[in-house]
């Protein structure tokens, strides 16, 4: 039993609890940010200016089911302004792809990671890893 935990310990630090990745065009094209923590910190994080710049096209969040991590969407820096979408990790690994931006969401400025859990629950312990992205 011992093994098994170090085991699935060392898988929960070999994964990303969450990851976002921003592109300038639609369908993953042009330049992107990708942005990923593996501590599964609650946190709000600016999107590069290099980016934003431009529009953003398209964008892919993904969470692992022992973070449960949530995304919300903002449309000025430091999370602030409208609210431009949200998503939540209610599957066992949370995807949320957008192929084309709507017209405000092309304005996204930051995003807002929440209601992360920092510890596995083993039971529920997904060792598939946030790679939806590229």
């Amino acid at each position: 039993m011992f093994k098994q935990l170090v085991i699935l310990v060392l898988l929960a630090v070999a994964v990303n609890a969450w990851s976002f990745t921003v592109w300038t065009e639609d369908n993953r094209g042009g330049k992107y940010r990708h942005y990923f923590d593996v501590k599964a910190q609650n946190n709000c994080y600016n999107i590069d200016t290099d980016i934003t710049n431009e529009r953003i096209g398209s964008f892919s969040f993904c969470s692992m089911a022992w973070t449960r991590c949530s995304i919300t969407l903002h449309s000025a820096p430091s999370c602030n302004g409208d609210n431009l979408g949200s998503a939540t990790a209610a599957e066992p690994i949370g995807r949320w792809y957008k192929a084309s931006t709507s017209s405000a969401g092309s304005y996204m400025k930051s995003f807002r990671i929440q209601g992360c859990k920092g510890v596995p629950e083993l039971g529920n312990l997904d060792n598939q890893v946030c790679s939806d992205d590229f």
